[in-house]
This record gives C-alpha cells, sequence and structure tokens, in this order.
C-alpha cells in the first residue's frame, strides 16, 4: 500500500449500492480478507513443506510449486465468460471460494490417508490455485464499486494492514502446532491445519454471500471477451512483463527448494522454519509500504535496480552458509528486495497495460511469467536429481540468471520509458513463498478509464471509458492514474 494522500473518487455507476449496505458491506470484507488470511497461512503457506513430509522429490515439488500458479494465472482469462454463466460476479467469487474450500477438502484427505501420489496432489492443487485466482477480476469490480464513495487509501490500508497481521500470526502459528506436533505421524498432522483452512476459507465465502452487490455489468459474450484478450495483447506492451517471466525463471530455478533444503538438509524443525518465513512476511510488508516513496525521490528505474540486485543477492546468501543466522539475514534482505522489485514492476505493468483490457493484460503477463516458473523449476530439478549441482550450486545458478534478467530489462526499456506519476497500489495477498515474503498482486479492475482529469489538485476523478470493446464490462479501477505529487525531501 502507498500512504499517497490523495483520495480517489470515481463517478458512481447506475446500480451503485447505497450508501448505508456498502459501508456494511465493507466491514463485512474486513472479516472476509481475515479468514482469508487465515486459510493462506494455514494451508497454502504449508503445501510446499507438505510435499517435502510426503516425500516427493525435486521434480515433483518444482511441478506443484509452478504448475498450479500457471493455471491459476490463465484462469482469469474466463472469469468474464464465467460472470455470465453464473449469472453474476458475486455468484462467481463465491462460487471460486467454496469450489476452493472443496479442494481444501482434498488435501485433507490426502493428508489423513497419507496418500503419496503426486497426480493426486498435483490434481487438488491445479483446483486450489484456479478456483482461488478466476474470482480476482469479478472480486475487483465489485470492490470497485462498494468503494464509490469511499477514501480507499485509508481504508485498503486498514485492511491490508489486518491481513498481514492476521497472516503472520495464523502462519506463525501453524509452525509452532507443526514443531509440538512432531512426534506424530509426519503428514497426518497437517490434515488439523487444512481442516482449519477449510472452515476459515468456507467462512469468507459466506461472509462475501452476505455483502451487498450493486448493478452486474461485468458479464461478457465470447466475442467481447475475445476481442479484449485482442486488444491486451495488440495494444500492450510486454517488455516489462518479459523481465518478469525472465526474472522468474531465473528465481524458480532455485525457490521450491528452499523448503526442503532446510527440511531435509539442515534438518530444521518447523519452529524454526516459520521464523525464518515469518521474517520475510515482516520484512516484506513494513518495507512495501516505504516504496511509494522512494520511487518519487529517486525513480522507478532506480527503485527495480536496487531492488533487483537485492534479489540476486539473496540466494548467494542462502549458499554462503546454512546457520541459521545467515538464514536469518537471507529472508530479511529477500523481503525488503522483492517488496521492491514488486512495486516497481507493478507501476510498469499498469503503465504498459491498454486501458480498456487491463485485467487480460495482467493475466497474459502472469501466465507468461508462469511459464518462466515451470521452466525454471524443471531445469532446477533436474540439475538437482542428476547430481550435477548441489543445493547451494543451484542457488548460485539462480543468483546468475536473476541477475541476467535484471540486465535484459534495462537493455530492453530506455530510461525514458520508465513513467514518472505513480498510482496508488492496491494489493490482495495470495501466498507466502520462502525467502520472499507474502506474494501479492495488484487489484484490477477490468477496465481503466481513459479520461482522467483533476477535479482538485489532490483528486483524480475517474469517468467511464467510452471504448466499445469494453461498454458492456466497464467498471471503475482500483489502480487508479493520480496526479503528479511533489517530490518529497
Amino acid at each position: 500500500m502507498t500512504d499517497s494522500p490523495e483520495v480517489a473518487r470515481v463517478t458512481a455507476s447506475p446500480g451503485a449500492v447505497a450508501p448505508r449496505s456498502a459501508t456494511t458491506a465493507l466491514k463485512v470484507s474486513m472479516l472476509e480478507g481475515a479468514l482469508h488470511a487465515v486459510m493462506v497461512g494455514v494451508t497454502e503457506s504449508y503445501l510446499g513443506a507438505f510435499a517435502v513430509e510426503l516425500g516427493h522429490g525435486a521434480r515433483g515439488l518444482a511441478l506443484l510449486a509452478t504448475l498450479p500458479l500457471l493455471v491459476g494465472a490463465g484462469s482469469q482469462l474466463t472469469a468474464p465468460l464465467l460472470c455470465g454463466l453464473l449469472g453474476g460476479r458475486k455468484r462467481l467469487a463465491v462460487a471460486g471460494a467454496a469450489l476452493q474450500g472443496v479442494s481444501i477438502l482434498g488435501l485433507c484427505a490426502i493428508a489423513w490417508h497419507r496418500n503419496t501420489s503426486l497426480v493426486a496432489l498435483l490434481a487438488i492443487q491445479l483446483l486450489f490455485w484456479a478456483s482461488g485466482n478466476v474470482i480476482g477480476p469479478a472480486w475487483s469490480a465489485w470492490m470497485a464499486d462498494l468503494t464509490v464513495e469511499t477514501e480507499r487509501a485509508r481504508y485498503f490500508a486498514r485492511r491490508s494492514s489486518l491481513i498481514h497481521v492476521v497472516l503472520l500470526f495464523s502462519f506463525a502459528g501453524a509452525g509452532f502446532f507443526l514443531h509440538q506436533t512432531s512426534a506424530g505421524t509426519s503428514p497426518t498432522r497437517f490434515a488439523a491445519l487444512f481442516a482449519i483452512g477449510l472452515l476459515a476459507r468456507l467462512g469468507s465465502a459466506v461472509a462475501m454471500s452476505v455483502q451487498a452487490d450493486p448493478g452486474d455489468r461485468s458479464a461478457q459474450t465470447e466475442s467481447q471477451a475475445l476481442q479484449r484478450v485482442r486488444a491486451a495483447v495488440g495494444r500492450g506492451s510486454f517488455r516489462v512483463a518479459i523481465y518478469v517471466a525472465l526474472l522468474a525463471l531465473g528465481t524458480q530455478v532455485a525457490a521450491p527448494f528452499f523448503t526442503p533444503y532446510m527440511l531435509r538438509e539442515l534438518e530444521l524443525d518447523y519452529r524454526s522454519f516459520a521464523l525464518l518465513s515469518a521474517v520475510s512476511i515482516l520484512a516484506k510488508a513494513m518495507t512495501f509500504r516505504g516504496c511509494h516513496r522512494v520511487a518519487e525521490r529517486y525513480g522507478l528505474r532506480n527503485l527495480l535496480w536496487c531492488a533487483g540486485v537485492g534479489v540476486a543477492v539473496v540466494p548467494l546468501v542462502w549458499a554462503a552458509s546454512p546457520r541459521f543466522d545467515v538464514l536469518l539475514l537471507a529472508n530479511v534482505i529477500g523481503g525488503m528486495a522483492w517488496a521492491g522489485v514488486e512495486y516497481a514492476s507493478f507501476q510498469l505493468l499498469l503503465q504498459a497495460a491498454p486501458p480498456e483490457a487491463k485485467t487480460e493484460f495482467f493475466s497474459l503477463s502472469n501466465t507468461l511469467a508462469g511459464a518462466g516458473q515451470v521452466t525454471g523449476a524443471l531445469g532446477g530439478a533436474g540439475l538437482l536429481e542428476r547430481h550435477t549441482l548441489s543445493y547451494a550450486g543451484v542457488f548460485v545458478l539462480s543468483a546468475v540468471m536473476r541477475g541476467a534478467a535484471l540486465s535484459a530489462l534495462f537493455l530492453a526499456v530506455p530510461a525514458g520509458d520508465f513513467p514518472r506519476r505513480l498510482r496508488a497500489l492496491y494489493l490482495r495477498v495470495l501466498n507466502v513463498r520462502p525467502g520472499a515474503g507474502a506474494v501479492q498482486r495488484p487489484i484490477v479492475d477490468a477496465t481503466e478509464p481513459e479520461s482522467v482529469r483533476s477535479a482538485h489538485p489532490a483528486t483524480a476523478v475517474l469517468e467511464a471509458t467510452s471504448d466499445p470493446a469494453a461498454a458492456a464490462g466497464a467498471e471503475p479501477t482500483l489502480a487508479r492514474a493520480s496526479t503528479p505529487t511533489p517530490q518529497r525531501p
């Protein structure tokens, strides 16, 4: 979240909800976000550790860590069509959350029966990520209408703070529970965590079901959806997206193997494992809040350069020593560096996306990054399985590839192409990754209005786009354009 003082106001849609109903819905949304954070903290964040406990090898861990992300990113392209089939964005959001709960029930069954089938676990995780990601565009459009008369910066700052606190405590509590029950049968103790995650996810689905929803214009026909995808491909600039994909390629050469390195190679207990990841969550959350000021003063290019160097250094620290204090330092550096990379890349991607197909552009960019993740992870797995490289060697290779990706960005994108205007970023937490903290994505609506005028020095008024390709599903965006602000000293 940015601490920018501006307040964005969006012209209300004809079907906007009454202020009192919207206020109630936003309060319930705080509860829904907290319940979702519990699910992430006790379930999604420990899927890698669960796979390690089941005994899956490097190739299986690579597939489990990346292929569901690729499928999840691509599933967002189907959201407008599903809104039409299900009868609205609220129904899609609730159905997606409930289906994700079903997938968690499958995880409970795998844990309870100690099923070591890679196919079964992969299928469940594919359902988990597809159902969780497909609701993103619909939920973003829904929140856009609910926050029409709200000071968004303040509301989302409070919501983000609550989510990070709940995520931190739930993640740490899950690690403490696994540590205390380490004498039990290893895989089955995860069933209790997954059961808590199931209840939390179903609770969040119920919370969404009772929230008010204004008139829904998010459904699209197949031809309209295809037209928006074509607009995203034809009008969007994918240079930054290619950098993100190259960075994902280099990162995933090592990222899926941090967990088995800690739990198998170093034989860390779950209390230490949870502490290391909790430190990266906290470091990232605190750093992200200051990225806006840093970017305003020094520019996105310099922020991305420094953060990119930090991201490349992190695996070198992992390779330097297995000592716990060194790993602690690596997680602090990782959380801070990834905060800068994500903030800068989000800003650049928002600038590169065509206004009438912003959601589709981000879905395609995430799919491109997902392909890089799968390729990198399988490459790293092959090196480990053939004993071509040790864990330390894979970490060093990842550092080199991350640095090469950063070099490619600055060769492809001239300095003048980096935008000077910064946007207020509203984010949702997706998962937790060792060394990278909480992985976030910007809340991006289906369209961003093309007409932006300043009604007040501190206010940007967004108007509905007149583009015919977007008219059927035009909604106000949550990733708003902000008026230029002077650099802070």
